[in-house]
């Protein structure tokens, strides 16, 4: 039995609070809205939630809620930083940038376009991507049209011969996915994060949700296309009337982009990264990172962030300051991405929290 495994996307974000009884500013990683999104890992049927060995994520494994922490499932990623490396050496050339052994950042020279940088960024992220799908048979979060965009890009702006071959050969890969639509089960929009996370390390055990999973990741192979659709069908409804899932379980249309069936080119360039494997299929989790940040968002100043254990983030009464509304998030479709918001509006955040803390001191007086 195959099973579907996503690669991690990363979504704990800084929290602020203040403690009542000092005023004292506190921060902490909040993983709640990364619970959030554990509903798009259900409806592809996630198993296993791949996590690369160079994810700077690794440090803070211990801070995630135990439940979770549980289902990250960590690969050596060696080979695919190696890959990465190689394929798109020229470009880096051409570019002047360069690559930390350490962290894998690229450094570019300070005259460097702010839209050149975000294209090298990205598509080096989308290589790397791709060599883990190919070598790990994980679902990737990858989205083909900005990809052929900044694929086009770069090559249009480049003047080396062989830089362009590879970067040609990258968008014709790209070129050969198609999407495929399926019904997946989802949970209510309203789901507590940790209620989220519980479901979801009750479904990797049970038998039904294991065949769900089974037949999403079958929908990588044309052979078995319609097989699985049929199956999936099936199963969706299945999972839906397990015991343990609530009764507003419903369903929603997902898209899966998945090879076509049209035979790979001969590509010699980015051979390193193919050798001859089944292409992974593409899953994109942007709607899914929008929509678990919309939902935080609305978390106001009672509500305490997820722990590593579920529970509060710090111990003792603190008044957590709400999202920013001009937060935003990093995106896959290469876009630029800020974190707390902007400064006004962490201005005016700190100002009413001193108001609601006066307001309580007076009431106690």
């Amino acid at each position: 039995m195959h099973k579907s495994q996503l690669l991690y996307d990363p979504l704990p974000i800084a929290r602020m609070g203040i403690r009542k009884e000092t005023e004292e500013i506190v921060i902490g990683h909040d993983y709640s809205c990364f619970a959030n999104m554990l509903e798009e890992y259900i409806s592809f049927g996630a198993v296993d939630i791949c996590m690369p060995k160079s994810a700077p994520e690794i440090l803070s494994m211990d801070e995630m809620p135990s439940l979770l922490k549980n289902r990250i499932k960590i690969f050596n990623d060696d080979d695919e930083i190696e890959a990465m490396r190689r394929v798109l050496h020229g470009l880096r050339r051409e570019f002047e940038v360069i690559i930390t052994d350490e962290d894998q950042r690229l450094k570019f020279k300070k005259d460097t376009s702010k839209e050149i940088i975000r294209n090298i960024n990205y598509i080096h992220s989308v290589v790397k991507k791709l060599a883990i799908g190919f070598n790990h048979g994980i679902q990737i979060d990858v989205n083909p049209d900005p990809s052929i965009q900044s694929l086009r890009y770069l090559r249009e702006i480049t003047k080396d011969s062989q830089t362009r071959i590879v970067l040609a050969q990258l968008e014709a890969l790209m070129g050969l996915y198609e999407g495929v639509g399926f019904q997946a089960p989802t949970p209510p929009k309203d789901t507590p994060p940790l209620e989220i996370i519980s479901v979801f390390d009750r479904l990797i055990n049970d038998k039904t949700y294991l065949e769900y999973s089974d037949s999403v990741a079958q929908l990588a192979d044309p052979s078995r296309r319609d097989n699985a659709m049929i199956h999936i069908r099936d199963l969706e409804r299945g999972v839906r009337s397990l015991s343990f899932v609530s009764a507003g379980w419903n369903y929603a249309a997902k898209v899966i982009k998945a090879w076509s069936g049209v035979p790979v080119p001969e590509s010699g360039a980015i051979s390193s990264i193919i050798q001859g494997r089944s292409l992974p299929a593409f899953v994109d989790l942007q709607a899914a990172r929008e929509n678990a940040v919309s939902m935080w968002k609305k978390t106001d100043l009672v509500d305490s962030p997820l722990g590593r254990d579920g529970k509060s983030l710090v111990e003792g009464e603190v008044l957590w300051i709400p999202p920013l509304s001009s937060m935003e998030i990093y995106s896959t479709d290469n876009k630029p991405f800020s974190s707390f918001g902007k400064v006004s509006d962490l201005l005016e955040a700190l100002e009413k929290a001193q108001e609601h803390l006066e307001k309580q001191d007076d009431s106690n007086v």
